[in-house]
């Protein structure tokens, strides 16, 4: 990997941090990491009616996870539009072989830019949704859109995205809580996201408390920029970038995951391991010092976020870069909605990273705000960190359990 080569992901770093806006930094990618913001409803589909829910039909079988004896995932797929990308997904994720019929604690979770519901690490320790399965916990992961793109997808596929906004994909939550709350009989669920998924959540807190019985949040908060549109034939922001092309991303992650032992992409380095720990640790648009993820510091590991990084999809729609949801009316709704909240915080990114978090979990106007700051953690650290399962992924369990009704 050439020196052009990490500027390119810097490149990418940059373009999420403009993308504050829905989370600011929501969901990076590595060295290779370049994050894209979209949404907006195809010239060719358009959302589904909000009155009629989803036909969600299930995808396959379910599976065990190695890992995590006894839990298992159903995946349920439905269609929202015209176009073939135009589709969503949910990922059940629960203790034994049937899905309870009747769970306590019930919890949908929306993924950071260019994330996806699919279960990255086959660990409860480095995986949220393996770790609160396996505590009984009803745990569903939602598949955006983007996650139907396919890699390959040409140019004028991509067109589809120009329509996908943060309204959209809204509506689409809408539809996944309703097929939720229709399966297992629970009228509130709780909903969680990670960066850009932290927004997501608050959005559709704002536009249906009612449905909402408490928000878990990690490492997000709500936008404050002004709108702005992306140039016209700009639809779909791409992963990979001019030099460190997708294909190339893809081969660093693969031989870090193979062996982390392996040669360096870059002379520089003597692994592969230790370069992927450079690229996430000195993005400079994320602090220069470990503000995607903090491996130097003991945080994370190479080959625990080369496998959650693999797993991201390629595009996202452009029109999102800019888009702001939360307009005065939004904001006051949310504040009326009096919701419990817990929200944890990276701290490398920026001086006023957990003071964005905190004050955006004050705003559902509740009492019952729990904020937990995360001393020298990067971005990624906070769902896939060496120390997350007693920092973060126990304390939102317990947190869970007090709050079920």
């Amino acid at each position: 990997m050439m020196k052009s080569q990490v500027f390119e992901h810097v490149v990418s770093v940059r373009r999420a941090a403009r993308r504050a806006a829905v989370s600011s930094v929501q969901t990076f990618t590595i060295a290779t990491v370049v994050l894209a913001f979209a949404s907006g409803l195809p010239a060719t589909s358009a959302p589904q009616n909000r009155s009629q829910p989803a036909a969600f039909s299930p995808a396959g079988p379910s599976h065990e996870f190695k890992g995590a004896p006894h839990v298992y995932e159903w995946v349920f797929q439905a269609g929202r539009g015209s176009s073939p990308f135009d589709r969503i997904a949910l990922h059940r994720v629960t203790l034994g072989p049937n899905p309870p019929v009747h769970p306590n604690l019930v919890m949908l979770y929306l993924p950071g830019t260019n994330m996806n519901g699919e279960v990255a690490i086959d660990e409860p320790r480095y995986s949220l949704p393996l770790y609160m399965a396996s505590h009984d916990v009803d745990f569903w992961a939602l598949d955006y859109r983007t996650h139907f793109v396919p890699p390959a997808a040409s140019a004028s596929d991509l067109a589809t995205l120009k329509g996908w906004t943060n309204e959209v994909f809204e509506s689409d939550i809408d539809a996944a809580v309703g097929f939720i709350a229709a399966t297992t009989g629970r009228k509130r669920i709780f909903v969680g996201g990670f960066s850009r998924g932290v927004s997501f959540a608050y959005l559709y807190a704002a536009l249906h408390p009612s449905r909402v019985a408490g928000l878990m949040l990690f490492d997000g908060w709500i936008p404050d920029h002004k709108a702005s549109s992306p140039p016209p034939a700009r639809y779909a922001d791409d992963i990979g970038g001019r030099h460190l092309t997708y294909e190339k991303r893809n081969v660093l992650l693969e031989t870090v995951i193979k062996n982390p032992n392996a040669p360096a992409p870059i002379p520089k380095y003597k692994t592969a391991g230790e370069n992927l720990e450079h690229v996430v640790y000195d993005s400079a648009d994320f602090g220069g010092h470990g503000g995607l993820a903090n491996p130097m510091g003991g945080f994370s590991t190479p080959d625990v976020l080369a496998r959650v990084l693999i797993r991201y999809d390629r595009y996202w729609p452009a029109i999102q870069d800019g888009e702001n949801s939360f307009t005065p009316a939004i904001l006051e709704s949310l504040e009326r909605s009096k919701i419990p909240v817990i929200a944890f915080s990276s701290t490398n990114i920026s001086k006023e990273w957990p003071a964005r978090v905190t004050k955006s979990a004050s705003s559902t106007g509740s009492s019952d705000v729990t904020v937990k700051q995360l001393a020298g953690w990067g971005h990624l650290d906070v769902i896939c960190g060496t120390h997350a399962e007693e920092q973060v992924f126990e304390p939102a369990l317990e947190w869970l359990r007090r709050h079920r009704k």
